[in-house]
C-alpha cells in the first residue's frame, strides 16, 4: 500500500495519525469528522436520512497548524487509506497529477488530499498582502493554465468514485479560484483552522512537552500558552526544543521554566498581529454559515 516516488510529488499510505496526535483545535477535528470521517464511514445510513456527502472539503488556515495531519488523522478514523498530493511539487508535472488521482481511485476507499491548492488553481488578480509591506508565505511561483484545467477536470473525475473522499488545503480561501470553491461539485465545503487561540497553544505544547524526558514539574503548558499568541505547531515545537538546548548548555539534563524564559525570547511567531486580523476578516467575510455540512 505504501509507495513513495522518487520526489514526494505524492504518496499512499496506511495512515497512523490520530486526533490525539494533533494539539488543540477541538471544534474543527468535529467539523473535520463529520465531513470527512463520517461520509465514508455510513455512506449508506447518510443516504438514507438524505444527507449527500461534501463533493470535496477544502481545510484553509495558516501553515504550521496541522491541516496535513487533520486530514490524516480523518483517513486513520475512517479505516481508509490516505492519498497525499504535493500541490508544490506538481507543478510542471501533468503526467504524475492524472497518475496521482488514478492511485487514489485504484486505493479507495481512501482519502485524498491534495495540499496547497493555491499554487495549483491560484485566482486571478487577487492581493497577498497581510498588511503593509507583509506578504508573508505567499507562493513564489504557481502552475500555468493548462495545468489548473487539468486540476479542475481531475476533480470533475473523481467525483464518479463516491469511495474517494476528495480533501483539499490552502493558506488563504481568497487566493483560490473560484473555480474550484465556489463550483457545487468540487469544494463545496470550507473549514476554517483559524489561527491558534491560547486553548489550542496548550495543546501544542503539551503534545511537545511530553517528549522531553525529563520536565520540571513548575514547567505549565497552560502558563506559556498565554504567553505565545502567534505562534504555530512549529513555533511549538522549536520553543520546546529551545528550552531543552538552553538546558543542555547549561550542563542539565531537567528542563526548567527558566529555559522557557529564554526560549520564549529567541523564538520569533510566525503570525503577526495583521496576519491574524486579515484571517478573521477573511472567515467573516466568506459567509461561513453557508457551509455547516
Amino acid at each position: 500500500m505504501h509507495r513513495k516516488l522518487e520526489k514526494i510529488f505524492y504518496e499512499v499510505k496506511k495512515p497512523t495519525l490520530r486526533w490525539d496526535d494533533i494539539g488543540g483545535f477541538a471544534e474543527v477535528k468535529e467539523l473535520v469528522k463529520e465531513m470527512v470521517s463520517l461520509p465514508l464511514q455510513k455512506p449508506d445510513l447518510m443516504e438514507k436520512v438524505g444527507l449527500e456527502r461534501p463533493a470535496g472539503v477544502m481545510l484553509w488556515g495558516p501553515l504550521g497548524v496541522g491541516i496535513t495531519m487533520l486530514a490524516e488523522a480523518a483517513a486513520t478514523e475512517a479505516g481508509v487509506s490516505f492519498v497525499y498530493v504535493s500541490g508544490q511539487e506538481m507543478l510542471g508535472k501533468p503526467e504524475q497529477m492524472k497518475e496521482a488521482f488514478h492511485d487514489a481511485i485504484h486505493e479507495a476507499p481512501c482519502v485524498l488530499f491534495i495540499s496547497d491548492t493555491e499554487w495549483l488553481c491560484p485566482r486571478a488578480g487577487c492581493s497577498y498582502e497581510w498588511g503593509p509591506g507583509n506578504l508573508r508565505g505567499i507562493p513564489p511561483t504557481f502552475a500555468d493554465k493548462e495545468l489548473s484545467e487539468l486540476f479542475i477536470r481531475e476533480i470533475d473525475a473523481i467525483q464518479a468514485h463516491k469511495n474517494v473522499m476528495l480533501v483539499g488545503s490552502c493558506y488563504r480561501i481568497d487566493t483560490v479560484d473560484q473555480a474550484i470553491i465556489k463550483e457545487k461539485r468540487r469544494f463545496n465545503r470550507k473549514i476554517f483552522v483559524h489561527p491558534p487561540r491560547a486553548v489550542d497553544r496548550e495543546g501544542m505544547i503539551r503534545i511537545y512537552l511530553d517528549k522531553i524526558k525529563s520536565l520540571d514539574p513548575k514547567v505549565s503548558a497552560a502558563e506559556l500558552s498565554q504567553r505565545t499568541e502567534g505562534y504555530v505547531g512549529w513555533d511549538a515545537e522549536s520553543l520546546c526544543k529551545r528550552a531543552s538546548l538552553e538546558a543542555v548548555k547549561d550542563g542539565r539534563s531537567t528542563v526548567t521554566m527558566a529555559d522557557f524564559e529564554r526560549a520564549l525570547k529567541q523564538v520569533v511567531p510566525w503570525l503577526t498581529p495583521d496576519m491574524t486580523q486579515k484571517y478573521n476578516e477573511i472567515d467573516k467575510n466568506d459567509c461561513p454559515h453557508h457551509y455547516a455540512f
